[in-house]
């Protein structure tokens, strides 16, 4: 079989899915959508709602990493050894969960506008990509079975 990711390479593999899906987010939000300011300074909001537009977009950075690395130590901790092709298909699947719980739960405790950009066709490539990159992550820096 396949790569397994320990706990502790969740924290970096959400690092790194997080920053790829935030820089594609960012190119998709400058050509498609209304910009990158309305989801993060809403996601700062959410901690800052007096603060200056630049503080909340600081904290809905911070937020979005902290997000990020959650779901890399869940993602790391539930996968099981799998082939390569399959650990990224379950990767990508995960990241299409993930755009589910987040438009259809999580969706009341954001901004308005947030839902709508990630209800968008490249909103959903943005989550897919995060899966997609766990998943790449998972391939290159996992454990190789004590078998092989």
């Amino acid at each position: 079989m396949g790569t397994k990711l320990q706990p502790r390479q969740g924290v970096s593999a959400g690092v790194f899915a997080g920053l790829g899906m935030l820089i594609l987010w960012l190119v998709a939000a400058r050509i498609w959508g209304p910009g990158a300011q309305t989801l993060l300074s809403s996601m700062g909001g959410v901690l800052f709602s007096s603060g200056s537009p630049a503080v909340q977009m600081g904290a809905g950075i911070v937020i979005h990493f902290a997000i990020s690395t959650g779901l890399g130590v869940l993602f790391a901790v539930s996968l099981d050894r799998l082939s390569a092709k399959d650990t990224l298909i379950v990767s990508t699947f995960y990241g299409f969960t993930i755009w589910v719980v987040s438009i259809l739960i999580l969706r009341h405790w954001v901004h308005v506008d947030a839902v709508q950009m990630n209800r968008s066709w490249w909103g959903f490539l943005v989550f897919l990509s995060f899966g997609f990159l766990l998943g790449v992550y998972a391939n290159r820096f996992g454990q190789a079975p004590a078998d092989k």
